[in-house]
């Protein structure tokens, strides 16, 4: 039952993203404004692939990894419990078709959190969401932050390698983090 769900909302997103038009943000930098629509739909459609597959998959937690796509190169984010889910999952996502190449930034956490540990991992992701999109120098909605017990991962692509500090910066800052782990790749 719990698989069907994860099923039907990985089939909406994926219907969702293909249906919406790409829009480019006049505020891009050279790098961003140089992938073409087309290439964006092929990230996402490898993102969904790869997301869905990571459900159907008995191993993998795929609520737990988080799927990022730039040029065919997939990034995955997050943290697993065990080094079986974690090289399980790297599999997955580099037998999808199109995927180039596949960075496993999956951290091992290998610890249950109760109901208000979780809250408290949401609660520290909201305030370094708002810490990244208070900073001028970030552009915030390219990065997907992952947190587990104080310890927050920022993952995704940036434009710059002073984005890339800024970003970490200012997650360092944020109250509540104990360590920032750095999962950017900055877009060449």
């Amino acid at each position: 039952m719990k698989r069907n769900a994860i099923y039907m909302m990985m089939s909406a997103a994926l219907a969702a993203s293909l249906s919406m038009p790409a829009i480019a943000d006049e505020t891009r930098t050279e790098n961003q404004a140089d992938r073409t629509a087309g290439q964006v739909i092929d990230d996402m459609s490898i993102a969904t692939r790869t997301k869905a597959a990571l459900a159907a998959d008995g191993v993998t937690d795929a609520i737990k990894i988080d799927v990022e796509v730039d040029r065919d190169v997939v990034q995955l984010n997050g943290f697993v419990d065990t080094e079986e889910e974690r090289q399980q999952a790297e599999r997955i996502a580099a037998n999808i078709e199109g995927v180039a190449e596949v960075k496993n930034n999956l951290e091992l956490q290998p610890h249950d959190r109760s109901t208000g540990e979780y809250i408290d991992d949401k609660m520290l992701v909201a305030k370094v969401k708002t810490a990244l999109a208070d900073d001028p120098k970030v552009e915030s909605l390219t990065i997907d932050i992952e947190s587990d017990h104080g310890v927050v991962s920022l993952g995704g692509h940036v434009d710059t390698d002073v984005e890339r500090q800024a970003a970490l910066n200012s997650a360092a800052k944020v109250a509540g983090v104990v360590r920032v782990i750095d999962n950017l790749d900055v877009r060449s």
